[in-house]
């Protein structure tokens, strides 16, 4: 028999959203290993909950404005919950982004959004390479690089584009970058296919500079060299037929033009 969960905040709508769920759900409840969970709140709650059960289908129920994980209304509840009980929904792939890290020891991570390095203290010197040719001197403050769905996120606000989520890319865009008779950077957003790897390598020996991933955020020290690609790992989602990718891009940001 199949299982589920529930994630959420702890507002006073969204714990009367988990009651609804806990008594109409024909599932067994089940936090360790749940095939399916149900995250109620924002994009915040959804990405939480994808890297503590990376292998489950996940259900999004917004509480707020819509999100772009969250594909579902409070309204269309009583139709979800029909839908899993007789097994009759659609599932959505969603890629992921695959970076490694190697300074004071290597770490290997998944990001649904994005991944940025930072130096505030000092300007980050880093070399750019792709598919290991050599393709820039990067100086500034960082550099983000995002998923199609990361797209809308913290990469947006950098001034990257937005992207079809149905397209399998990444995209590279400057933190701060400088551009000055020494120093050149492409000083625009990269969007690179399937079979691309972005390699970005200290310059300098770095006593510390920041990593994020999602909502994870890591000192590291003696930081030497990145890679990042599009690879095989992805994040199962309930789809909802009724919103497609501009849908989700009108309601999100201009829903009150």
């Amino acid at each position: 028999m199949a299982t589920y969960t529930i994630i959420h905040k702890f507002d006073e709508k969204t714990l009367e959203i988990c009651e609804i769920i806990k008594k109409n759900i024909k599932l067994e409840y089940d936090e360790k290993n749940p095939n399916i969970v149900f995250t109620i709140g924002g994009d915040g709650t959804f990405i939480r909950a994808c890297h503590k059960y990376p292998t489950a289908v996940f259900f999004g129920v917004h509480t707020g404005h819509l999100g772009f994980y969250s594909n579902f209304s409070i309204e269309e509840l009583p139709v979800l919950i029909k839908q899993i009980n007789e097994q009759n929904y659609q599932v959505e792939r969603i890629p992921l982004l695959s970076v490694q890290v190697i300074s004071d020891k290597v770490y290997n991570y998944t990001a649904i959004n994005e991944m940025t390095i930072i130096s505030p203290p000092r300007t980050l010197k880093l070399d750019v390479y792709i598919n290991d040719n050599f393709f820039e001197h990067f100086r500034g403050t960082g550099m983000c690089i995002s998923t199609p769905t990361g797209s809308t996120a913290y990469n947006k606000s950098l001034g990257g584009a937005v992207i079809d989520h149905n397209l399998k890319v990444m995209q590279v865009t400057e933190i701060a970058g400088i551009n000055s008779s020494s120093y050149e950077t492409i000083n625009s957003p990269l969007i690179l296919g399937r079979g691309y790897e972005v390699e970005l390598c200290a310059v300098n020996r770095y006593n510390s500079v920041f990593l994020t991933v999602d909502n994870l955020s890591l000192e590291l020290k003696n930081f030497k060299k990145l890679k990042a690609y599009m690879g095989n790992y992805f994040v199962k989602v309930g789809a909802n037929t009724n919103l497609n990718f501009i849908n989700r891009v009108k309601r999100s940001f201009l829903e009150n033009s």
